[in-house]
Formats: C-alpha cells, sequence, structure tokens
C-alpha cells in the first residue's frame, strides 16, 4: 500500500461522513507537516477520491461513490425502498428478477428503468455493452399482430409482405434488458408468450411453429394500470417485485423542491444565467396539481424561464415573479445534481443513524442539540442558511411566524432557522427507523412540531422528522406548566383568540383552544375533545373552560377520559383563563382550583373526583361480596407503611366501568383484585386464580405491606379458596350437607359439558353456590338482571335446570336469572 492510500485510508476512517476538513485539521490527526499533507489531499484530489471546495482556508471532503441510483431524486427519502426492490431484481441469482413498475403517466418509470440498467451494469451483472431495448407497447394496441413481430421477429411467409425472415427486439436486447412501456396493452397471447421467455429463455418466431429461439433477457415492464385487471394472472405471477411509484404530490416537499431546483439548474445551464425565483412562484410550482406528472412540472419550468429570459436578454441573471423587493427571491443554485445530494440526507447520513436510529425519543432529545452543531459546522456564520432547500423551508416558516404565536412561546428568527437546517436534513430520512413512543407528557411539545411541519405542507411518513422537531423545541423552547388545559367556546375563532391571548400574556403554552361554530353540532366537538383529552397526561389533572352552561354537559361525556381530577368551568372570559393561567404556571395544586372563590367570576364549577380521592385497593369477587368482605378484612387486619383504603366493589359494576371506559374512577387505585380476569387500561390487575395457583404473587404490594405481611396475606387467601376455608364461612347452612350437595351439582355439570373443572374454577362454584343457596334462604336476593339474556345463556338454563332441581325441591326456593349468569360466567371462565 502506498503512503497516499495509507492517507486515504486514515481520512475514510476520520471523516466518513462527508464532514469538511482542512489541510491543518487533518495535519494534526495524522501527525504529519501541513505541506505535506497538502500534498496527498492535492493527489488524491487529482485520482478524485477527494472534493476540493476553493475557500478560505481551502476544505476537503470525501467524494462520494457515484451510484446509478444517485440520480434518483429522494433515492435516500421516499424513493429509498423502490430503488432497494430495483437493486434487488438486479441482484438476485442467477439472473435477477423481473419487475413491473406502476405509476402514473410521467413520475419517472423510464427513467427508474434506465438507472436499474445503469445498476446492472455498474455491478458487473451485465457486459458493458449490453443493451437496453425499449419498446412502448401503446404504439401497437391496435395491432397485437404487428406488436407480436416486433417483439419476437418473423420468419418468410408468415404474413402478407414478409418475403424474408427478421429478427425483434428479444434479440435486439440479448444480454441485457428489454423495457416495455404500457405493457398492459399486451394481449393475452402475448403475455403467454413472454411468460414463456421468463420460464423458459427461449421463444418462437411469428409464423414458426417449430423452432425455439434462445435469449437471454431481463424485463422491466411498466403501465399505469391496475395489474390485476389488464394481466393474466399466469403472467402476473411470474413478475415478483411490482414497484408502485408516487406521484409529485404525494412526495415529501424536500423531494419536489429538489427536482424543480434540478430543472431550474438544467434551463440556467443553457441560458448562461442565473435564476432567481420569488417565493410565490416557487410555491405555486411545489403545489401544482399537474396529476402526477414531473414532465409537466419541467414544462412549467421551462415556461417560466422562457418568459423570463426574454425580460433580461442583456443581463446575466433572471428573475421568475415580481415583488417590491428583492428579500421574497430566493437564488437557485448552479451546481448542478451535487446540490440534490447535499440538500437530502445523504451527506449526513451516518451520523443521522448515529444519533437517530432504533433510538428512544429521550434519546433523540438528548442527542438533537449536538447533531444541529454538526450541521452547523462549517458555516461563516452559526445562522447562516446554506441550501435552497434551508433557505425556502425557513422562508415558509418566517411567512406564517403569526400562526406560532398561540404557543406563546418566543420563537425568533434564529429558533426558525435551526428548525429548517434540521427540516431540511431529517424529511429525507424515511429510511431510518425509531422506537415507537405513547409520550403523553410531551404531547403539546409534539402539538407545536405538528403545527410547524404543516407550516411547510409536509406529509408526514415516518415519526423521525416529528421527533427531532419536537425533541428541539423540548430542549429550545421549554414548557413549564404540567396540567393541562382547554378553552372551548362558540364561534369560529372565540376560542383560538383567547387562548392565544392568555397564553402571550401568560408566557407558555397553557391553554389549547377549541372552536366551535355554531353550525357544528357537540357531540362532533366532544368526540374531538375526547380525542386530544385521550393523548395527553391529564394525571395531574385537566381544567375545562367553556363559555356557555349547554357545553357543561361535556363533563359526563369526557370525565372517564381523564386520568386525574376534572374541573370544568362556564362563562369563560379573559379575566378568569388569565387568573387560571398564572395559577398553572405556578404549578398549583388540583385542590387550589377546586376550592378557589368562583363568585368573583360569576362563574359555575363542577368537579368530578372518582371513586376514592385516597390511594386504594379494590376487592371485586363474582362469587358474592362476602368473598370480597372476607378479602377485605385480611388486608386490613394488616398495618400498612402508607394509608391505603381497601374498596369492596360489585364485579357487574367493574365490568360495567371497564365497558364504558370510565377509567378516571380508578385514577388513585394501586391495584384490582378479582375472582374472574378484568383489565382496566392504568390498573394492575390481578386474578385471584392467578394467585392461588401460584403463577403471580403480591410482591408488588411491597411498597404498602412489608413481606411477612404479604407472605400471610397469600396464605390466608389461598385458604380461603379451599373447600374447607369457604365452608367455615357459611353461617345457616351444614357444611357437610352443602358440600356433598353442590359436589353432585358439580359433577353433573362437569358430565353434562364433558369437561373436568379445574380446582380453582370447583371451589368458586361452591363459594358461589353455598353463598346463592344463604342468601336466598335469608331473603337477601340479588336484583334482577338489566338487559334481556344472552341466547348462550338461556340455553344454559334450559339445559341445566334438572341439575339444579335438587336445590329446589329441598330449600324451596328459586334462581334468580341473575345467579345463573354468574354461574354460567363462572363455568366458562374454564
Amino acid at each position: 500500500m502506498t503512503n497516499t492510500e495509507k492517507i486515504y485510508d486514515k481520512i475514510r476512517n476520520l471523516y466518513e461522513d462527508g464532514r469538511e476538513f482542512t489541510a491543518s485539521e487533518l495535519s494534526k490527526q495524522i501527525g504529519l507537516s501541513r505541506s505535506m499533507t497538502s500534498n496527498y489531499l492535492n493527489s488524491l484530489v487529482k485520482t478524485k477520491s477527494l472534493n476540493k471546495k476553493n475557500t478560505r482556508p481551502v476544505k476537503f471532503l470525501l467524494a462520494h461513490k457515484k451510484s446509478a441510483f444517485d440520480v434518483v431524486v429522494g433515492a435516500q427519502g421516499s424513493m429509498a425502498t423502490l430503488v432497494e426492490q430495483c437493486q434487488a431484481s438486479v441482484n438476485y441469482p442467477p439472473n435477477g428478477l423481473p419487475i413491473i413498475l406502476r405509476g402514473n403517466s410521467g413520475v419517472g418509470k423510464s427513467m427508474l428503468a434506465k438507472q436499474t440498467y445503469q445498476y446492472a451494469k455498474e455491478r458487473n451483472v451485465l457486459s458493458p455493452d449490453a443493451p437496453l431495448v425499449t419498446l412502448n407497447c401503446a404504439d401497437y394496441a391496435n395491432n397485437p399482430e404487428l406488436l407480436s413481430s416486433a417483439l419476437f421477429g418473423y420468419v418468410k411467409g408468415a404474413f402478407t409482405g414478409a418475403d424474408r425472415e427478421k429478427k425483434g427486439l428479444l434479440d435486439s436486447a440479448n444480454g441485457g434488458y428489454l423495457f416495455l412501456d404500457e405493457v398492459h396493452n399486451l394481449t393475452q397471447e402475448n403475455q403467454e408468450k413472454l411468460f414463456i421467455l421468463i420460464d423458459q429463455k427461449r421463444f418462437r418466431r411469428l409464423g414458426d411453429d417449430d423452432n425455439w429461439q434462445k435469449a437471454d433477457v431481463r424485463l422491466i415492464l411498466a403501465t399505469t394500470e391496475d395489474t390485476n385487471r389488464r394481466l393474466l394472472a399466469t403472467f402476473r405471477r411470474r413478475i415478483p417485485l411490482e414497484i408502485t411509484l408516487p406521484d409529485f404530490m404525494d412526495r415529501p416537499v424536500q423531494e419536489r423542491l429538489a427536482l424543480i431546483t434540478h430543472f431550474f439548474q438544467a434551463e440556467a445551464k443553457k441560458m448562461e444565467k442565473q435564476v432567481f425565483i420569488h417565493q410565490d412562484e416557487l410555491e405555486k410550482l411545489l403545489y401544482v396539481d399537474v396529476g402526477g406528472n414531473v414532465g409537466a412540472v419541467q414544462n412549467k419550468v421551462q415556461i417560466s424561464c422562457a418568459q423570463a429570459y426574454n425580460q433580461h436578454v442583456n443581463d446575466n441573471f433572471i428573475k421568475i415573479g415580481e415583488a417590491e423587493n428583492d428579500d421574497k427571491f430566493i437564488q437557485i443554485s448552479s451546481n448542478s445534481s451535487d446540490e440534490l445530494i447535499e440538500d437530502g440526507s445523504y451527506k449526513f447520513e451516518k451520523i443521522l443513524k448515529e444519533n437517530f436510529e432504533n433510538k428512544t425519543f429521550q434519546e433523540v432529545c438528548n442527542n438533537i442539540l449536538p447533531f444541529l452543531n454538526q450541521l452547523k459546522k462549517g458555516r461563516n456564520r452559526e445562522e447562516e442558511l446554506f441550501s435552497t432547500g434551508e433557505r425556502f423551508i425557513y422562508s415558509r416558516l418566517l411567512a406564517n411566524q403569526n400562526k406560532l404565536d398561540r404557543f406563546g412561546k418566543n420563537i425568533t428568527q434564529k429558533h426558525l432557522k435551526e428548525i429548517a437546517i434540521l427540516f431540511n436534513v431529517g424529511q429525507n430520512s424515511s429510511s431510518l427507523s425509531i422506537q415507537s413512543i405513547d409520550n403523553k407528557e410531551d404531547a403539546k411539545y409534539f402539538n407545536m412540531a405538528q403545527t410547524i411541519i404543516n407550516q411547510v405542507h409536509q406529509k408526514i411518513r415516518d415519526s423521525l422528522l416529528l421527533y427531532m422537531i419536537t425533541a428541539y423545541l423540548k430542549n429550545e423552547l421549554p414548557i413549564k406548566i404540567r396540567k393541562n388545559a382547554i378553552i372551548l367556546m362558540h364561534g369560529k375563532q372565540s376560542a383560538s383568540s383567547l387562548s392565544s391571548e392568555a397564553n402571550n400574556l401568560i408566557g407558555d403554552y397553557v391553554f389549547e383552544a377549541f372552536d366551535m361554530p355554531i353550525q357544528v353540532e357537540t357531540k362532533e366537538i366532544v368526540h374531538r375533545v375526547n380525542e386530544y383529552v385521550t393523548n395527553i397526561d391529564t394525571r395531574e389533572g385537566l381544567i375545562l373552560l367553556v363559555d356557555m352552561g349547554s357545553l357543561e354537559k361535556m363533563y359526563e361525556e369526557i370525565k372517564d377520559n381523564v386520568t386525574g381530577d376534572l374541573l370544568i368551568v362556564n362563562n369563560v372570559s379573559t379575566s378568569l383563563a388569565l387568573n387560571i393561567g398564572f395559577a398553572l404556571l405556578q404549578n398549583k395544586s388540583m385542590d387550589y382550583f377546586t376550592e378557589l372563590d368562583y363568585q368573583q367570576f360569576n362563574v359555575k364549577p363542577q368537579f368530578f373526583e372518582g371513586i376514592s380521592q385516597s390511594q386504594n385497593i379494590v376487592i371485586s369477587c363474582m362469587s358474592g361480596e362476602g368473598i370480597a368482605q372476607k378479602i377485605k378484612e385480611i388486608f386490613e387486619d394488616t398495618k400498612t407503611k402508607v394509608p391505603i383504603e381497601i374498596i369492596v366493589l360489585d364485579f357487574e359494576e367493574l365490568e360495567k366501568i371497564a365497558a364504558k371506559k370510565s377509567y378516571t374512577s380508578f385514577k388513585n387505585t394501586f391495584a384490582i383484585i378479582s375472582t374472574s380476569p378484568i383489565t382496566i387500561p392504568g390498573v394492575k390487575c390481578i386474578n385471584i386464580e392467578d394467585l392461588v395457583n401460584g403463577s403471580y404473587s403480591l410482591d408488588f404490594l411491597e411498597t404498602i405491606y412489608s413481606s411477612e405481611q404479604i407472605r400471610k396475606q397469600t396464605n390466608e387467601i389461598i385458604k380461603l379458596f379451599t373447600i374447607e376455608g369457604a365452608s367455615l364461612r357459611l353461617k345457616f347452612l351444614n357444611p357437610d350437607m352443602v358440600i356433598n350437595e353442590i359436589e353432585q351439582i358439580i359433577t353433573s355439570l362437569e358430565q353434562r359439558y364433558q369437561v373436568t373443572f379445574k380446582n380453582f374454577v370447583r371451589v368458586n362454584l361452591f363459594l358461589h353456590l353455598s353463598s346463592m343457596i344463604e342468601r336466598l334462604l335469608i331473603g337477601d336476593a340479588v336484583e334482577e338482571m338489566e338487559q334481556s339474556i344472552s341466547t348462550e345463556l338461556a340455553n344454559f338454563i334450559e339445559v341445566t335446570q334438572d341439575i339444579f332441581s335438587s336445590i329446589y325441591k329441598k330449600y324451596n326456593i328459586i334462581i334468580p336469572l341473575k345467579e345463573y349468569d354468574y354461574i354460567y360466567r363462572i363455568i366458562h371462565v374454564q
């Protein structure tokens, strides 16, 4: 290895991420003199291993290894997956895979086919002189026989005028690629001939039914149609890769900008003039409705340049658009395609991956500012914007800065420029994945970030850009208020105006606004508010300020989606909003707001607490409240480390809450312990069966009880759920007699259903049936069912009445429907 090669290897290790460096910086890294280092660098520039920038001081960077797909705008962004599929089609052994490209006219199918062919030569899969033969099948749509002859060739006498044998395009494409555009115009017969070619690499010429011809041809097909409707299933199955290209408007804004920039650069080169475009004109091109046709955008660019050229024939520049001053004009860089690479994320791909690939949101927050500093490194001024992309995004944000004022945060031009830098790189990183999160605590930052992104009309395809801007805001513009508050008022902008005014006066993002136009129904607003509430952190409470009494009805609709306390206050005014806002800024407790004297504001508050304001454990048993009460006694007999309330709740009520999603009732609930499975989001729910059979423990209660206390509680609960323990609970019935009678019923049920009940189910049945008989004897019957019984329950009652007939007669009781329902559900937990 030569010394120059050794230096090159060291540079690759030090600056592989595309960072620029000077000869002086490198000389310190490798221990050579500056002049010697400079000689090596210039040698590497001559061999095109390095690029050189004639700045002061001169800067160097590793030359990007050109690839066929570099010219594809978005190859590192929205087109990344498509490019990978094209590469896979080339590299798959032994002879690659045929592909079909789908998309509207003009989205780039022909270009992608050409670059796939170039990539195959680049990878030495094809020889350097391998052909690319193109045929537009639409040209032969009305003459399928002519298309067949063009593709496969023909022999003498195949048709009138065929006075000699002629080879077809398959012969011309042998050893290379055949690109068939508008392939949906192929007849079924020609499709069948092609799938024989794909399968066997052979074909017959038109008019020759005896002789086979060989052709080693790779196929790329393209269509604007639905392949399921227009192509034979047998043909489709032989084309494993179907790639759909996006329309122009479905591409990220930065990719659309890169395409437009590229078109302007090409025109600037033809005209030998600098190009300046007004921001409004550039925006029109970015959001023009061209039905997916990139070519139409290129035509518009050419027309605008031609018109401007006519006005600036004698100038060394042209201006597109009109403005009173030059501040609204953006210069299109004259750097051809190199800027497209640097405008996107390729240049920073390595540091993007290092900082964000598969990172948590907290890690993104930790890395975002150092990453931003890397992006800004080498600029003459920290706030300088390098590329057309950065300048455009900044101008968009600056023009819409008033829409960001509503958050009450001092978002400066410095912030907007730094966001533009992050935006420009982050939006082209769709190939990077990031850990998904459900971080309700940062919901306001995410809302601010999404609003900022919307100002550039960006379609988010993945979460990285959103996370990057959110993380930046969290670092640079921290929100002090922990509790959430909403202003909801009738009128198109009433709530927005008041919340914006209050937020700005308070100096923080305090209130979120919901405007309620008169024609919009209350239920629609309730839905929007609920959607918002479920995505924010309400553990410390939620305050809702409304403008009139009719909106107080929202209280019942949204309270179940609030984890903490909910306070609703009517007749909101600027004075009330500011008073509450400044108290929120001081992070006052919810007690402060519930005890506030609202008479001075002439308003009426509503307050919802949940089932208990204390830390609590809920006990619920389908077998009856007696069992739940016994478990409660087991816990209450033990002294706790911290205050805890033990609450017995009917299992049916528990189910109703779960069905209604009334989760705020359990905002202070530490755990729910029940004899049947139940799920309440945010609350630890323990099935006693798991505790009895040893697959779960009460160790999670160690913050409340000691280890010894937990061991004793567990033993007592297990003892309770045995036949012997259950028998001890009976007050009137003879345990020995009841055990035998219920045992016969359980055995009959097992025989009827041809199952063997688990021990826990048997004990649970004994607990319930023995308790049921005692309650019915003393007249303590359960309430009747509110809803009609299900078909399954009706069938159960019908087929089991004879099983329970023995206790009907002996104890002279009638089993209520709800008791049957309990028995049915205990059995079907099995």
